[in-house]
Protein backbone atom coordinates (compact mmCIF):
# COMPACT_ATOMS: atom_id res chain seq x y z
CA UNK A 1 0.00 0.00 0.00
CA UNK A 2 1.26 3.46 -0.87
CA UNK A 3 2.34 5.72 1.97
CA UNK A 4 0.13 8.80 2.32
CA UNK A 5 1.55 12.10 3.57
CA UNK A 6 -0.73 14.94 4.64
CA UNK A 7 -1.01 17.86 2.25
CA UNK A 8 -2.58 21.29 2.59
CA UNK A 9 -2.32 24.28 0.29
CA UNK A 10 -3.78 27.75 0.52
CA UNK A 11 -3.84 29.98 -2.54
CA UNK A 12 -4.75 33.66 -2.33
CA UNK A 13 -4.75 35.96 -5.31
CA UNK A 14 -6.01 39.39 -6.27
CA UNK A 15 -7.61 39.57 -9.71
CA UNK A 16 -6.69 43.10 -10.73
CA UNK A 17 -8.98 43.70 -13.71
CA UNK A 18 -12.66 43.01 -14.32
CA UNK A 19 -13.78 40.20 -16.61
CA UNK A 20 -12.30 36.71 -16.67
CA UNK A 21 -9.68 35.89 -14.03
CA UNK A 22 -7.89 32.65 -13.17
CA UNK A 23 -6.39 31.55 -9.86
CA UNK A 24 -3.98 28.59 -9.86
CA UNK A 25 -2.39 26.33 -7.27
CA UNK A 26 1.25 25.27 -7.35
CA UNK A 27 2.00 22.45 -9.81
CA UNK A 28 2.53 18.94 -8.48
CA UNK A 29 6.20 18.20 -7.83
CA UNK A 30 8.24 15.76 -9.91
CA UNK A 31 7.79 12.09 -8.86
CA UNK A 32 4.70 12.81 -6.70
CA UNK A 33 0.97 12.29 -6.99
CA UNK A 34 -1.46 14.58 -5.17
CA UNK A 35 -4.94 13.59 -4.07
CA UNK A 36 -7.03 16.62 -3.13
CA UNK A 37 -9.97 15.41 -1.05
CA UNK A 38 -11.52 18.79 -0.36
CA UNK A 39 -11.24 22.04 -2.28
CA UNK A 40 -13.02 25.10 -0.85
CA UNK A 41 -12.92 28.59 -2.33
CA UNK A 42 -14.43 32.03 -1.82
CA UNK A 43 -14.28 35.59 -3.17
CA UNK A 44 -14.66 38.89 -1.37
CA UNK A 45 -16.91 40.40 -4.07
CA UNK A 46 -19.99 39.20 -5.89
CA UNK A 47 -19.44 38.46 -9.56
CA UNK A 48 -20.97 41.22 -11.71
CA UNK A 49 -24.76 41.48 -11.99
CA UNK A 50 -25.24 38.02 -10.53
CA UNK A 51 -24.37 36.59 -13.97
CA UNK A 52 -20.91 35.42 -13.04
CA UNK A 53 -19.80 31.83 -12.95
CA UNK A 54 -16.85 29.93 -11.57
CA UNK A 55 -15.31 26.80 -13.12
CA UNK A 56 -12.94 24.51 -11.25
CA UNK A 57 -10.61 22.36 -13.34
CA UNK A 58 -7.30 20.50 -13.61
CA UNK A 59 -4.71 22.39 -15.67
CA UNK A 60 -1.53 20.98 -17.16
CA UNK A 61 -2.64 18.13 -19.39
CA UNK A 62 -2.88 20.26 -22.52
CA UNK A 63 -6.56 21.03 -21.94
CA UNK A 64 -8.90 22.13 -19.15
CA UNK A 65 -10.23 19.02 -17.37
CA UNK A 66 -13.38 20.54 -15.84
CA UNK A 67 -14.58 19.35 -12.42
CA UNK A 68 -17.44 21.65 -11.47
CA UNK A 69 -19.25 24.92 -12.19
CA UNK A 70 -21.07 27.31 -9.86
CA UNK A 71 -23.41 30.12 -10.88
CA UNK A 72 -24.26 32.66 -9.66
CA UNK A 73 -21.40 33.39 -7.26
CA UNK A 74 -21.93 35.34 -4.02
CA UNK A 75 -19.35 37.21 -1.96
CA UNK A 76 -17.92 35.68 1.23
CA UNK A 77 -19.61 32.31 0.67
CA UNK A 78 -17.65 29.06 0.82
CA UNK A 79 -17.94 26.89 -2.28
CA UNK A 80 -16.82 23.29 -1.59
CA UNK A 81 -15.80 20.50 -3.94
CA UNK A 82 -15.54 17.25 -1.96
CA UNK A 83 -14.60 14.61 -4.53
CA UNK A 84 -11.11 13.07 -4.73
CA UNK A 85 -9.04 14.79 -7.42
CA UNK A 86 -5.81 13.05 -8.49
CA UNK A 87 -3.06 15.19 -10.00
CA UNK A 88 0.12 13.98 -11.69
CA UNK A 89 3.45 15.86 -11.92
CA UNK A 90 3.05 19.28 -13.54
CA UNK A 91 -0.73 19.43 -13.11
CA UNK A 92 -2.48 21.90 -10.82
CA UNK A 93 -5.91 23.10 -9.74
CA UNK A 94 -7.27 26.20 -11.46
CA UNK A 95 -10.39 28.30 -10.91
CA UNK A 96 -11.80 30.58 -13.63
CA UNK A 97 -14.03 33.41 -12.44
CA UNK A 98 -16.07 35.08 -15.20
CA UNK A 99 -17.64 38.53 -14.79
CA UNK A 100 -15.58 39.32 -11.72
CA UNK A 101 -15.10 42.88 -10.48
CA UNK A 102 -11.73 44.62 -10.48
CA UNK A 103 -9.61 43.92 -7.39
CA UNK A 104 -11.48 40.73 -6.45
CA UNK A 105 -9.66 38.73 -3.78
CA UNK A 106 -9.92 34.95 -4.19
CA UNK A 107 -8.88 32.29 -1.68
CA UNK A 108 -8.68 28.54 -2.34
CA UNK A 109 -8.01 26.03 0.47
CA UNK A 110 -7.18 22.42 -0.40
CA UNK A 111 -6.75 19.41 1.87
CA UNK A 112 -5.58 15.95 0.90
CA UNK A 113 -2.42 13.88 0.68
CA UNK A 114 0.49 13.06 -1.58
CA UNK A 115 2.30 9.85 -2.37
CA UNK A 116 5.40 8.95 -4.37
CA UNK A 117 4.60 8.37 -8.02
CA UNK A 118 6.49 5.06 -7.95
CA UNK A 119 4.06 3.74 -5.29
CA UNK A 120 1.02 4.55 -7.42
CA UNK A 121 -2.44 5.64 -6.40
CA UNK A 122 -3.84 4.22 -3.18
Amino acid sequence: MARKSALRERVTDLIASAGLGTVRSQPVEHDKLYCWQQIVWQTDKVLADGNGRARLYIEGSGYKHFLCEWAPVAASRLYPYNEDVWLTPGERIALDLDHNQATTKVEINMTGYWTDQAEGMA
